[in-house]
């Protein structure tokens, strides 16, 4: 649990980074253009919350490629992404549309 408390804390600058540019792509993937994209930054101390709250049910995706895995881990009950540029959004995603849906990297770009 430590270790876990210490990859969260060590994530709180970079989610607020990572995250619009991750929701950017995932809009243009789906192609959404005619309902606004429910895209929001949350704060790894409101990750920390979702996450203990045993009635929500969050869906976390790691976004690093392998490497970037190996050297900074991963968030634990995160799902890896197949890649960190293109993945098949219908495979790797719930297929609920209503799920929450939290993506994380540590790339600054």
């Amino acid at each position: 649990m430590r270790k876990a408390a210490a990859i969260l804390g060590l994530m709180g600058a970079v989610m607020i980074v990572a995250i619009p540019a991750i929701a950017s792509d995932i809009g243009s993937i789906i192609n959404n253009k005619t309902e606004r994209d429910n895209f929001q930054l949350i704060h790894v101390d409101d990750l920390a919350k979702l996450m203990a709250d045993s009635n929500v049910h969050v869906h976390l995706f790691d976004a690093d490629g392998p490497q970037v895995r190996k050297t900074e881990g991963m968030i634990p009950g995160a799902r890896p992404l197949s890649s960190d540029s293109h993945y098949d959004v219908a495979q790797e995603l719930p297929s609920n549309k209503d799920a929450k849906l939290v993506f994380y990297c540590h790339n600054l770009h």
